[in-house]
Formats: C-alpha cells, structure tokens, sequence
C-alpha cells in the first residue's frame, strides 16, 4: 500500500522532471498527491527537502533497476547490458534525462543540489564500471580502462537522451546506442 510519504515523493519527482524543480508548484504537488500540506510536514521541512528526497530515492531506483542486478549475473553481462541500453520504453524522449534536466537547472545555483546530482551520476558511472570489470572477468571482452568507458558509456547515453529529446526523434538515441554498442564490441 503507498503511504502519504510515497504519493509526496512520486508527485513531486513527476513534478519536478516535467517543470524543473524552480517551475514545479507545490500546490500541484499536493493535488497530484492527494495530501495536504500539513501532511506534507509531517515528513519534510519544506519543498527543496521533498524535492531531493525525491529525486534520489527515484532516480537511484530506476538506475537500480536498469543496472545494477546485471551485476548478480554470472554471464552474459554485455547482452544484457545492451538490451537494457536499447530498451526505448525505460525513457521518456519528451521530457529528457532527470538527471541531466536537473543537473542543468540547479547544480550552479544550489549546492544541495549540485553534490546530490554528483552523488547519482557516479553511482550510474559506477554500475556501468561494475558491469564492464564483470563482462572482462568473464573474458566477454578485452581487459581495459572501465572507468574511462563507464565514463564515455554514460556521457554517451545521456548525449543520446538529449539527441532524442532535442530532435523529438527517438531514433536518434537508438542510432547513438547503436553506435556505442559497435564501439564496446570493437573491445572484444
């Protein structure tokens, strides 16, 4: 069962990524959520703490699910990995990467916000690097830098979103992704 805590997070990582977090309405999150405000502050002092709660629980359960239990497998790692990175209906090309969406709206003007989105692009840099050590120790693929790739991987995709995003094209982030997929093969 959702408790008022979870409608509060959902609602506002929905607002938040479909407004940015200086657009997004507090009167719109507790509508969405079906919570007064009062309610609100039971568990949160106030729209910025709601807001980064938010986004980390959010984003670093969505990366969780598509990363990160690649790494309990035993073979089979880079497949896996590029069916994940081929999966469109993960995304949403309308609305951008929150990650990347957020970065660009708060990390220069609120600390806060900068060290949290620092915090999740490296726990997305490290599943990446995790399951380029496993593919190697599997001799899925040559020895290498993994953290210069998990570094190029993951600029790449979010270059990808970004693609999609500006042109309204999906096609174009799985032209990139194509691409990338040929560029790790080349290290096997």
């Amino acid at each position: 069962m959702e408790t008022t805590r979870d409608k509060l997070i959902r609602a506002t990582f929905d607002e938040v990524y479909s407004h940015g977090y200086q657009g997004a309405s507090l009167t719109d999150i507790l509508a969405k959520a079906c919570v007064h405000k009062g309610s609100m502050y039971h568990y949160f002092a106030n729209k910025k703490e709601m807001a980064l709660a938010a986004i980390e629980e959010t984003i670093l359960q969505k990366n969780a699910e598509k990363y990160r239990y690649i790494e309990t497998y035993t073979d089979g790692f880079l497949e896996e990995f590029y069916t994940r990175l081929r999966d469109t209906s993960v995304r949403d090309f309308k609305r951008g990467c929150p990650i990347a969406n957020i970065v660009q709206e708060m990390s220069n003007i609120d600390e806060d916000f900068n060290t949290l989105m620092k915090a999740i692009y490296e726990d997305f840099r490290t599943n990446v690097k995790a399951i380029l050590d496993k593919a190697i120790e599997a001799k899925e693929m040559q020895p290498c830098n993994t953290r210069k790739l998990a570094l190029f991987i993951t600029s790449t995709v979010e270059g990808a979103i970004l693609a999609a995003k500006a042109s309204g094209n999906e096609q174009d982030y799985v032209d990139v992704i194509e691409e990338l997929i040929e560029h790790i093969e080349g290290k096997r």
